[in-house]
């Protein structure tokens, strides 16, 4: 698995601030890792005892301006060296031992069979309905049609793949929507864990609370997290997130994506 998978921690200068704690975590649950991780910093550099970091420095080559969530991204899977990326991000803090064998096992069927683009690794992130998958009972098919079948939680890709389905001018939750628009028009194999077999509560692949900064400010539950594993952290800079309504939030929503009319209407007809 090494020589074929990187680990991709896209993340931000401005939250440096997780950096510590999830490799803590990630160290923690999954011990002795020796796979490469590409931290996706703009322009900081970072290590953790134990674990083989680079960074990215994403966007130290524009010092006129900051470069876009995409863009970033972009620019640090053009650094990868290997056919597939375990994509994750710095507040994505895992809290059960990781099932390294099971992921190991995807990337070698990966590897073996082209037809599958990604793999999803969490019981969050696409959207039912799903099918099994009948090469593999481990597996279901993601829908054609399905809500978030591209998704920004845990999952394998093929780098090439996830590369294709980046516009520089998108951010994170723009790329959900509008890339998963993208995938209705592409017949591509795009599978998920079984959540029957890898629940939450049973066997999960990767548990993490979903996620653990929201809106800029801190998951909820976060706190006892960090205090069970003798994490220190000032939650009041961030301060803790407060939900909002659903409607208040997908209005919120609407309003980010039409403030470009253009880019909403080319989005949604996937292009």
């Amino acid at each position: 698995m090494k020589n074929d998978l990187t680990i991709i921690v896209n993340s931000s200068d401005g939250f440096e601030d997780c950096w510590d704690p999830f490799f803590k975590l990630f160290s923690t649950f999954w011990p002795n890792c020796e796979i490469n991780i590409l931290l996706n910093t703009e322009h900081k550099s970072y290590a953790y005892p134990g674990l083989n970091i680079s960074t990215s420095k994403s966007n130290s080559n524009n010092p006129e301006r900051r470069l876009t969530w995409s863009e970033c991204l972009i620019n640090t899977l053009h650094q990868v060296k290997t056919p597939f990326v375990l994509y994750l991000q710095e507040d994505y803090f895992v809290e059960k031992l990781v099932l390294i064998d099971v992921i190991a096992d995807f990337v070698k069927k990966m590897g073996e069979d082209p037809s599958i683009k990604y793999i999803g690794l969490t019981h969050f992130g696409n959207y039912a309905p799903f099918k099994p998958w009948q090469r593999d009972s481990r597996l279901w098919e993601v829908s054609q049609n399905t809500r978030y079948r591209i998704s920004t939680q845990a999952g394998i890709w093929q780098r090439d793949i996830l590369l294709s389905y980046l516009r520089p001018d998108e951010n994170g939750w723009m790329f959900e929507i509008f890339a998963t628009k993208r995938s209705y028009r592409r017949n591509e194999l795009f599978l998920t864990a079984n959540r029957d077999i890898y629940s939450p509560v049973a066997t999960p692949i990767m548990q993490y609370e979903h996620t653990g900064i929201i809106k800029g400010k801190w998951h909820p539950l976060i706190p006892a997290l960090f205090a069970k594993h003798q994490i220190k952290m000032d939650f009041s800079k961030r301060g803790m997130y407060n939900e909002k309504p659903w409607l208040l939030r997908k209005i919120e929503t609407a309003r980010k994506l039409l403030k470009n009319p253009a880019k909403f209407y080319n989005g949604m007809r996937g292009l």
